[in-house]
């Protein structure tokens, strides 16, 4: 690539970078009211280029003299607790402490830490995606009556204790979609199950709000400089 380039391809990778960031932004925002939704971050990095070189190399063959572009370092999901909310109805769960609810999508087990649960056609427990609430040993839960449960996580039904519900911790976890975790599991004890609440996202709109602002005026700078360098390069040219 003609070193003359360079500084146009720095602020279209600076554009991409804002426009990522809008993105996750966007969607977080979207996700204000969604139960136990947690909010992803965006790290940006720099990353080195020499003049002349194509950024889709990875490896700087000399090291002065580099070219720095901004990118995408990783998003990141932050899994701190949202708010407790009391909202009643006896089928809403929230946990107290970092555990996880358990579901079955086909073969595979799932995790969540929305407790918007329900008691499906069949008699079992469901969350709102119709996927079955499995208990300590992975097995779907069958109601047949009016539930209560414990702090433990134990399941009543007309005083008589059931089963209890599958809490875990998780490790090398990966996010999908809006509430639902892949990762590797590990029965959890130092949580509390609280019956007739949920823990809403932990969304913050005015700390998000205040991020979309940045976003517009850094993109918005980010336009004007390639216009500015475009103008530039074209009166360049018709000098010669």
């Amino acid at each position: 690539m003609p070193i003359e380039y360079q500084p146009m391809y720095i602020l279209a990778s600076g554009m991409l970078l804002q426009q990522k960031r809008l993105d996750v932004i966007t969607n977080n925002l979207a996700n204000v009211n969604t139960t136990s939704f947690k909010r992803d971050i965006l790290l940006s990095a720099l990353w080195e280029t020499p003049q002349g070189q194509g950024i889709e190399n990875t490896e700087p063959e000399n090291p002065r003299n580099n070219f720095l572009y901004p990118v995408v370092e990783r998003v990141f999901t932050d899994l701190s607790q949202g708010p407790i909310r009391q909202t009643g109805n006896p089928l809403d769960l929230a946990i107290e402490g970092q555990a996880y609810f358990a579901v079955r999508r086909g073969e595979e087990v799932l995790y969540t830490r929305a407790g918007n649960f329900r008691i499906d056609q069949e008699g079992y427990l469901t969350n709102q995606q119709g996927l079955r609430v499995l208990d300590e040993n992975l097995r779907e839960i069958r109601i047949e009556g009016s539930p209560t449960f414990g702090g433990d996580g134990s399941v009543f039904v007309d005083g008589n204790r059931i089963t209890r519900l599958g809490l875990f911790d998780l490790t090398n976890l990966q996010k999908l979609g809006r509430d639902l975790y892949r990762g590797e599991a590990q029965p959890s004890a130092n949580v509390r199950v609280l019956q007739g609440y949920l823990e809403d996202s932990n969304v913050n709109p005015i700390l998000e709000m205040a991020g979309l602002i940045q976003v517009h005026r850094a993109h918005e700078v980010y336009s004007n400089l390639v216009r500015s360098l475009d103008a530039l390069y074209e009166r360049f040219n018709q000098s010669f």
